[in-house]
């Protein structure tokens, strides 16, 4: 009997479970290595097929991965409108530097209102700067 639990438990350690939502899985290597410690770099270039990657991350709910595309857009592609977009959906996925670089975007194209609500939602999401410049528009006259 102990060695039927020990042979099962051993097989199943080795089974695959790709139906099984990723959460706490490490990344599939691609080569990419973040830095914890950095809030606001995403990568600029990357082949099709990991911009396709990306998307796909995207669309699944990763705003790391929306934010990675925004810098790909901004960057290499140059393409301000599609990088606008990925922003925009990294924004509403919850990725807190995404939001703090929409309130500060906002804040430049002089639209206080959204650049007041990104801020506020980059607030609550723990952004390090984010107070500052909430502050900062919360000053300024509507």
């Amino acid at each position: 009997m102990k060695h039927l639990l020990i042979t099962t438990l051993a097989v199943l350690s080795t089974v695959s479970c790709t139906n099984i939502p990723h959460f706490n899985r490490p990344p599939p290597d691609t080569g990419i290595r973040y830095d914890p410690n950095v809030l606001t770099v995403g990568i600029p270039r990357m082949s099709p097929r990991e911009l396709e990657r990306q998307k796909g991350l995207a669309n699944n709910g990763d705003g790391r991965a929306a934010f990675n595309v925004y810098t790909y857009y901004r960057s290499a592609a140059d393409d301000q409108k599609q990088a606008r977009e990925w922003i925009l959906i990294a924004g509403e996925l919850g990725y807190a530097p995404a939001q703090y670089n929409l309130a500060q975007i906002y804040l430049y194209e002089n639209d206080r209102d959204k650049a007041l609500y990104w801020a506020k939602k980059a607030t609550a999401s723990g952004y390090p700067h984010a107070q500052s410049t909430l502050d900062y528009l919360e000053s300024l006259p509507p």
